[in-house]
């Protein structure tokens, strides 16, 4: 049996997140690798009791939903490695109480047997850390690029009022040519690529990713530098999994060039990305929030992300 838990993030957003969990349970397969599956939500200092509303909404599940709170907004780092660390009993008996992680956004619609893909992958090649979903959008197939398109005409405005159906009525709309997003995902599927696809230069996706427990053992947790805006996280983490940018503990005997950790998609997983994330809303401005971002990875840095973007393979 394969131990798999699946941490999403929260932040207010209740309908989108209510969106997520629904496809989450419905198209999530477990049978065929004898999986395990858990779910942690991690509410980022909410100001609606999202526990209560979704423990009354999905009570009768397939597998067990935990709920962490965070009196305020902490961060996507700090959540992220809260998941990381997470043990459903008091005491941890070991460091890591999963096989695998998944981290994903709560705008995340998780497409069809999307999880064991993701496990077959890492069980194939142990030298695989971090392996994303195929999203809309992601530069693999044109499809994809297409779809994205599509999702940007189709997805719900953050500042109006929306429900969860009109975020599923909006995905029945994007995905028509296709015959609906689950025709889409098996017609992904079916397209002749290898399980395990590495990262082009700009192409990498932190929108609903798995991690290997002995790459984080071995290169560290997520910084938590900045909080709550952060310093993209993300990227960060892909320039310290190339070696191109890491924190002065990670020496090169503890994390030779000959031990890499492999970073790609997997070509039979597929989510569609809401494109609606979890902190907008009628109170949010996003570019205010991405330039303080890029305010403190120069300070941290001192040079842009985009300089360091150039660097990756």
């Amino acid at each position: 049996m394969i131990k798999i838990l699946i941490g999403i993030p929260v932040l207010n957003n209740i309908e989108i997140t209510r969106a997520c969990l629904q496809h989450l349970y419905r198209n999530t397969e477990t049978d065929r690798l004898d999986l395990n599956v858990s779910v942690l939500i991690v509410d980022n200092g909410s100001e609606i009791d999202v526990e209560r509303i979704l423990k009354s909404e999905f009570k009768e599940t397939s597998f067990p939903v935990y709920f962490l709170r965070n009196p305020q907004n902490e961060g996507v780092a700090v959540a992220w490695n809260q998941i990381l660390k997470f043990s459903p009993r008091q005491k941890k008996e070991k460091p890591f109480c999963y096989n695998y992680y998944v981290i994903s956004n709560n705008d995340a619609l998780f497409g069809v047997d999307w999880l064991q893909p993701l496990v077959e992958a890492m069980e194939n090649d142990k030298t695989i850390g971090w392996i994303s979903a195929m999203e809309n959008g992601s530069p693999v197939l044109d499809e994809l690029i297409e779809a994205h398109s599509l999702s940007k005409k189709y997805r719900v405005d953050p500042k109006k009022p929306y429900t969860t159906q009109v975020i599923n009525k909006g995905l029945d709309l994007i995905y028509t040519k296709w015959g609906g997003h689950e025709a889409f995902c098996r017609f992904i599927k079916s397209k002749p690529l290898p399980l395990f696809v590495p990262f082009k230069k700009e192409g990498r996706s932190a929108v609903c990713f798995m991690v290997r427990p002995a790459m984080i053992e071995q290169i560290g947790f997520f910084d938590e530098d900045y909080a709550p805006i952060g310093i993209s996280e993300d990227l960060e983490y892909f320039l310290r999994i190339e070696r191109i940018l890491m924190p002065s503990w990670l020496t090169t005997d503890r994390y030779p060039e000959d031990a890499k950790w492999k970073n790609g998609f997997c070509s039979k997983s597929i989510v569609h990305h809401n494109w609606c994330n979890t902190h907008q809303g009628p109170k949010f401005d996003g570019r205010k929030w991405d330039k303080m971002k890029e305010k403190n990875w120069q300070a941290k840095f001192g040079k842009s992300k985009k300089f360091f973007t150039a660097l990756l393979p």
